[in-house]
């Protein structure tokens, strides 16, 4: 999982048949910009997974993964990685769609999001965080927890750090899987995804605490209940000496980082499970009442929203100015992100759970990923 607001985040002959008339529908008040050949990944509960181009919405290739995809799609070191609850991870060719299945099985299925890092593939997986070699693909370690790993993993410095349903946060070293360090028992279950700055390990619980942690030691600095006990599904991101997250209580919260003192609140119509997403000054955030939320970051005003006929569980990705995200009417939407102005909206005819990714150059390299939540299936 990365945090990329500062870079300005898969077929028998019937199935092709059933999805021939999944089709683009633009704004035609809206004109396109100039094509691009960049890409943007889409998995859904339809067991497929779509190429798009971001400017258009026309497809590039679709892929049958014979299997709800709740994980996101992540771009890494030329390959597309898709997750599902199935034991089978795929690698896809982002430029082609050709399929191919990991030699590695995954011990459990995935429904969290992975993470590339040095050539490895570190993942989660029921009580399990392993690491998968790219190139040789093997596995290169694994570690077994007494609990379920609902967290997405992210990677810090040497440390890979996720939550435990054990109640316990967990570092360890993302190239051989050694412990670092693990907190405190804070008797509650992580179904979100950490972050981190400069000091600091950011994370929420199910009790809806959100503990803020020494990223050196572990050891707990400060922690904010949001509110009526209502879990925290939302992984926070950081921006400018603030933490920012969603909850179950309807509720964007903004704290600053050295206290956990609230800067301000928004309040939705429904949960937030959404994980938000900044870009330049502002926050884009999902919410179960069906709106992309569109919020300043200094301030807490909200500067636009967009309605959608099913809730958003997807997080948003931004890139090059257009807001890019999935609803459970079965759509995913392109807008612009000055005003929200409809560029186009994609039928995958299945519920969105996970959260685009971006291919900027051509498969090469890696992908733009939203800041996603630890288990979005929920």
């Amino acid at each position: 999982m990365n945090y990329n607001w500062t870079k300005a985040l898969l077929s028998s002959v019937v199935a092709a048949t059933l999805f021939t008339s999944c089709k683009p529908t633009p704004d035609t008040d809206t004109p396109f910009p100039p094509t691009a050949s960049t890409a943007v990944f889409i998995g859904s509960q339809n067991q497929f997974i779509y190429s798009l181009n971001p400017m258009t919405g026309a497809k590039k290739w679709e892929v049958n993964v014979g299997a709800p995809v709740y994980s996101s799609p992540v771009l890494y070191n030329n390959i597309l990685f898709v997750g599902t609850p199935s034991s089978t991870l795929y690698k896809i060719d982002p430029i082609t769609g050709t399929k191919k299945s990991s030699k590695v099985a995954i011990a459990y299925g995935m429904t969290t999001t992975p993470i590339g890092q040095e050539n490895l593939l570190i993942y989660t997986t029921g009580n399990r965080i392993a690491a998968i070699d790219i190139t040789p693909d093997t596995t290169e370690w694994f570690v077994d927890f007494p609990g379920t790993l609902n967290s997405s993993p992210i990677v810090s410095d040497s440390m890979v750090i996720f939550g435990c349903d054990n109640g316990t946060v967990y570092a360890r070293n993302f190239r051989n899987g050694n412990a670092i360090w693990s907190s405190a028992n804070f008797s509650t279950q992580f179904n979100c995804s950490p972050t981190v700055d400069t000091g600091n390990v950011y994370i929420g619980g199910e009790n809806g605490v959100m503990y803020c942690l020494d990223r050196r030691t572990g050891s707990l600095k400060w922690q904010f209940a949001s509110g009526a006990g209502k879990p925290i599904k939302s992984s926070p991101v950081v921006f400018g000496g603030s933490v920012i997250f969603g909850n179950d209580d309807y509720k964007l919260f903004c704290l600053e980082n050295v206290f956990g003192t609230p800067r301000w609140t928004v309040k939705t119509d429904d949960r937030i499970r959404s994980s938000p997403y900044l870009y330049g000054d502002r926050v884009y955030v999902g919410s179960y009442d069906k709106k992309l939320y569109v919020i300043d970051v200094l301030n807490g005003a909200i500067r636009w929203i967009k309605e959608t006929d099913g809730l958003i569980a997807s997080s948003p990705v931004c890139y090059q100015n257009y807001v890019y995200f999935g609803s459970y009417d079965k759509y995913l939407y392109a807008l612009d992100t000055a005003k929200g102005s409809l560029l186009w909206k994609y039928a995958v005819n299945g519920l969105i759970d996970c959260s685009p990714s971006i291919d900027p150059n051509d498969g090469k390299g890696m992908g733009i990923n939203s800041s996603v939540s630890g288990a979005s299936v929920y």
